[in-house]
């Protein structure tokens, strides 16, 4: 905890498919402390021996699966959602983490309070990363600023079911 610092310059290396599970579990090794209602997708822009894709980790069966493929412009399309942050089009993996609104509304503490739990829990989501990617020799930053819209086309996510509440760009140091 005392070294883990925002890296916010990548080289372009690829991450491997074993570092991208090892994110995506640190990711949701905990139980909801707060809430249930985050989501997490991860744009795979450079995965060793990968297309540029959306991935997401299957809660049942614990496997790691590509969902879609993001294309050959990817980079240049996440750095325009990320407004044009270098370190979103430069990392190797942006995860984005959702907020699923019907979760949220079916909070126990009332639908304002859900709100408020939601934002806590993606707070823990985004650290559990940050320290997952330093244990791991990776470079994390997180990143507040980005077209929701923008984002949730990139991610898959219907923003009608839910919102894009942060980014956090992963990618090698060094």
């Amino acid at each position: 905890i005392a070294v883990r610092r925002s890296r916010r310059r990548f080289p372009g290396r690829p991450v491997a498919v074993s570092s991208l599970d090892a994110l995506f579990q640190a990711a949701s090794v905990a139980p909801a402390r707060f809430n249930a209602a985050v989501r997490v997708r991860a744009l795979g822009l450079a995965v060793a021996g990968r297309e540029a894709s959306v991935w997401r980790r299957d809660a049942v069966a614990t496997q790691l699966q590509p969902v879609s493929a993001l294309g050959a412009d990817a980079r240049a399309r996440v750095r325009a959602a990320a407004l044009d942050q270098d370190v979103a089009g430069d990392a190797a993996v942006v995860f984005v983490l959702s907020i699923d609104r019907a979760r949220l509304a079916a909070d126990p503490a009332g639908a304002a309070r859900g709100y408020r739990h939601a934002f806590i829990e993606a707070g823990l989501v985004g650290e559990r990363l940050y320290l997952a990617g330093q244990s791991l020799g990776l470079g994390v930053c997180g990143v507040g600023a980005f077209f929701d819209d923008e984002a949730a086309a990139l991610a898959g996510i219907d923003p009608a079911g839910e919102w894009v509440v942060h980014l956090v760009a992963v990618g090698a140091i060094g």
